[in-house]
């Protein structure tokens, strides 16, 4: 064989390893956890959802607690709001949260099936959305049985998935509805359970599509009409397949992360969905995991994972 074809068959064959889906960037390591089940200040029941705000704390979904911890980059709490109830402010397992371009903050209050929405500091301002049929689906616009995830664009409209009716409402930042979509299915722009939601810098929802072991994308060419984007994932345990993939996050260069919380890791992809790296494994130690529902990143790139079953939040940073 001569020189040239040599060259050409090696060429060939790293274009089609890395085209294979492997890992492609270094996962990031280790920096620290919280963790500690109770109610008092410091201590969290079953974290949920997890966030990170204007300043760069970290918000925390405390979810058996029924209130939002702030805490900041070492794990130290600085303030929480919420309390169990029905009332206004009052939380019922909230599941996830997030903000908006002013720092207000909105939380999925799931067993009040409503989005509430308070200031950067914690205080009250709105809610909205309402409980549907109480023993079946209910097509009601903004009527939701057990909603999960929220996400708020750069338009600050808000969208939010409805679990059980298996759709996705639209409201604007006041809370009136303006759109939903979706149905039972594996079809493009249908869904099994939606989860955990996600907006990239150039307005595209990310949908975690749980039941369905996959995430959905969409854009929106009007206010009022989704268009299906891609969708990325099946089932099983190789890299770039999810069981039950539960939330998803977006960083600053538009790379998503998703909490694939039945194989008890993190899997971060490209904006183009190729899949970068693959974060932890099964167990209770440093950078392993028990059930992941949750992941944020904030503007250094360091990512936070909140477990299920470790009861804890896990923070990474990017190697040198």
């Amino acid at each position: 064989m001569t020189g040239v074809r040599k060259a050409a068959v090696l060429l060939l064959l790293v274009s089609l390893a890395a085209g294979c889906g492997g890992p492609k960037a270094k996962a990031p390591a280790f920096k620290t956890q919280w963790d500690g089940r109770g109610s008092s200040v410091g201590k969290i029941d079953h974290p949920e959802g997890v966030g990170v705000d204007k300043e760069g704390h970290l918000l925390v979904a405390d979810t058996w607690n029924d209130r939002i911890i702030r805490c900041d980059a070492q794990g130290n709490p600085v303030s929480a709001f919420g309390k169990t109830g029905l009332g206004k402010g009052e939380l019922m397992r909230p599941r996830s949260l997030t903000t908006d371009r002013e720092g207000n903050i909105y939380v999925v209050d799931c067993w009040n099936n409503r989005i509430s929405k308070y200031s950067p500091s914690g205080k009250f301002l709105l809610s909205f959305g309402a409980r549907g049929a109480p023993f079946g689906y209910d097509e009601a616009p903004g009527k939701f049985i057990y909603p999960y995830g929220v996400a708020v664009d750069s338009k600050g409209y808000v969208y939010v998935s409805d679990f059980n009716n298996n759709r996705i409402h639209k409201f604007d930042s006041k809370g009136k509805f303006v759109m939903m979509w979706g149905i039972q299915g594996r079809q493009d722009g249908q869904f099994n359970n939606p989860a955990g939601l996600a907006v990239d810098s150039k307005d595209r929802l990310y949908v975690c599509d749980l039941g369905n072991d996959r995430v959905q994308r969409f854009t929106f060419s009007k206010p009022d009409k989704a268009d299906f984007d891609g969708k990325w994932g099946e089932s099983g345990d190789e890299p770039g397949q999810f069981d039950r993939p539960y939330a998803v996050c977006v960083d600053a260069h538009d790379n998503f992360y998703v909490a694939d919380f039945g194989n008890h890791r993190v899997q971060c992809f490209s904006p183009e969905g190729e899949l970068r790296y693959v974060l932890g494994k099964r167990g209770s130690g440093e950078g392993e995991f028990e059930m992941p529902v949750a992941v944020a990143v904030d503007g250094q790139g360091a990512v936070y994972v909140t477990e299920l079953g470790n009861n804890r939040v896990q923070k990474f940073v990017p190697g040198s």
